[in-house]
Parts: structure tokens; sequence; C-alpha cells
């Protein structure tokens, strides 16, 4: 079968490497012919001030659509067209009706993209997305989603959803070391920006700085823009690894997953995590969302709450060499298991299939 990808990103996106690009090798594999077309690159034009990223942010949405009404001139010669997201963030656009009356699609919706993040995301603008969603879910051959809280809102307009997490190699975060692994003199406690807010990260903050006053540490936030934070712990900031996250996890003694309790976050997917526990980095999160779903605290990873739990349960896992070894143990058995490429390929290659995939 011909299949075509409309994917939000490169293939080096970080959407379109969880969602997509691992199961590419195993569908030509199969003898399907693969075709990506993500909707333009991945880059930083019109970050800097609000007027920039709003400028630079309609000159992305020009050129997918622009790119858009192109492929879809070429939908017909494919067997399935795979549609990551809705093409255009915009409720007033409607070219997934349009591929879905000429081919038969697959819909994925990996995001609670029905809820809004921001003080200027009005409820009517939110109503009207969340309509947009549930027609385009209607209208899909196939609705393939991140876990069962976006689930519940595709079953709400009368569709029965495909659960598929995203994938994480885990053959990549292979060499990060045993679970032997000796934590640095100086211990590296590690948070992923991208994916994040400000107002997660703060909710660990305070507890860092207490923690810093007991034993000595280097708090290091991957990706996002650097800006100011008391300097009360030593801070470093370091750009993500452009050719796969997997070098980021070398130096991390310890992953933390803070989040504010919102319902954007306890819809969040649970990648990132899985990503600690494929490399050998015990975690430290807020139950919230996919930590409160997956983590069994002190099996897999650790639970914290309020502002003297997270600075206890830091200091533990910095100094019990037994509990690391048992989280790191258990972690990397759950994400090779449940959440690996060679796990959930079989799932991914069936969406593509006559008859409804389990």
């Amino acid at each position: 079968m011909r299949l075509l990808f409309l994917t939000q990103g490169d293939p080096s996106a970080l959407s379109a490497r969880a969602r997509v690009a691992p199961y590419l090798p195993h569908l030509k594999a199969a003898g399907h012919e693969c075709v990506v077309r993500p909707a333009t690159r991945e880059d930083k034009e019109g970050e800097g001030s609000g007027k920039d990223r709003a400028a630079g942010a309609a000159r992305r949405m020009f050129r997918t659509f622009t790119r858009r009404v192109q492929d879809l001139h070429q939908i017909r010669d494919y067997d399935w067209v795979y549609v990551q997201r809705p093409i255009l963030p915009a409720p007033f656009f409607d070219l997934e009706s349009r591929i879905a009356r000429e081919a038969r699609m697959v819909f994925d919706l990996d995001a609670p993209l029905y809820l809004g993040r921001g003080a200027l995301d009005f409820r009517a603008l939110a109503r009207l997305r969340a309509r947009r969603l549930g027609n385009i879910c209607r209208r899909a051959k196939r609705v393939v989603v991140e876990n069962e809280e976006v689930a519940a809102f595709v079953r709400r307009h009368g569709v029965e959803p495909v659960v598929l997490p995203s994938a994480v190699s885990t053959e990549a975060f292979a060499a990060q070391g045993g679970p032997e692994k000796r934590m640095l003199k100086v211990p590296v406690l590690g948070w992923f920006a991208p994916g994040s807010s400000d107002a997660d990260l703060r909710e660990a903050l305070p507890s860092l700085f207490d923690l810093h006053s007991r034993a000595p540490f280097v708090f290091r936030v991957m990706g996002g823009t650097p800006h100011t934070i008391p300097a009360r712990c030593p801070i470093e900031w370091k750009p993500c690894a452009s050719e796969g996250e997997a070098a980021d996890f070398e130096e991390l003694d310890v992953g933390l997953l803070p989040l504010k309790d919102t319902p954007w976050n306890r819809a969040q997917s649970a990648f990132r995590l899985v990503q600690f526990w494929a490399a050998g980095v015990p975690v430290v999160a807020s139950p919230v969302g996919a930590a409160a779903r997956l983590i069994r605290d002190g099996e897999n990873g650790l639970l914290a709450s309020r502002r003297a739990e997270w600075s206890a349960r830091i200091l533990h896992l910095m100094r019990d060499r037994a509990l690391r070894r048992r989280l790191i143990v258990e972690g990397r058995r759950l994400a090779d298991e449940h959440y690996s490429v060679k796990a959930l390929a079989p799932r991914f290659l069936a969406l593509f299939e006559e008859s409804k995939p389990a």
C-alpha cells in the first residue's frame, strides 16, 4: 500500500519522532511505500517579542496552508492518509474533511488540544476547537490517541479510538549505563523544558532551594529559553540534542517531573516519563496525569506533592543506591515491554488494515 503521512514537523521534530518516524522502517519492511510530508520545518522564526512571535506564527500558518493545499491534489494516489493533529490550529479551516472524502484517513490526536492553555484562550474559541476536533474524529476512518484521557473526549463524539502511546526508541538509550550506573560526585538533577511550562518549574524550585542547603547538586534545565531564576542553587541551561535526545540523559542522575495540577497536564503524554525510564534515570514526579497513573511509588519512581516531600524524596534518592537501582530496573522493564518501538509497531501497522485494530 501507499501511505502518506502529513506530520506537524519535520522528521527530527519531537512529535514526528515519537508518533511516526520510529515505525517507518517496519512499514517499509512490510512492503508499504511511505511518504512523509511535514507541514513546515521546525524553526525558531518569530521568537522574541510578542509582535515577532505573532508574525512568525502567521507566516508558518500561511506556509502550512499553502503546502497542504498542494498535498490535497495528490491524496487520491494513496491508500491511506495519516494526519497528525489538525492541519491548521485555527478552528475555521477544515482541510481534513476534504481528505476524508477522497481517502481513508487516520487522524492522530496525540495531545488534549480541545483544552485551552493560556489566559487568552477564550472559552468560545475552546468550544469551537473542540467542535472541530469532534467533526474530524467522526469523519476519519481511524482515530488514534495518546492515552485514555484523550480517548474519553473522542468517545463523547461517538467514535471508538485506538489508544497508542508515543513510542520511545529504547535501543538508543541502551548505552546509558546499567542499573549500577554510579551517581556523579555532584549529582545532576534534570528537567526538560519542551512540553512543560514555567508554572510547572515553579512547582519544584522552592524544594530545590531548600535541598541545596543540605546537599550539593546541579539543576540542569534542558531546552527552553534561559531566563532569570533566583540564584539560590546552581542552574545550568543546556540545549536539547538535535540528533536525538538520548545524549541529553547521559549525565543526569535524577529526573524531575514537576507538574501543576491543570486539565492540560492531567491529559498529557507519558513520553518524558518513559524516556527517563528507558535512559535508566530514576524519577521524582508530581502525582499529576501520566505520573499519577503509571508511577507506583517506591517501585518505578517517587511521587511528591508538598515542598517538604520534594526535597526529602530527592535527597533520599541521591543517598540510597539500592533504591536507585530498584527504580532503574523496573522503569527500564516497563519502557521496553510497553512503550518501545518493538512493542508498539504491530499495533501501529494494524491501523492501516481493513479490519478494525484491537
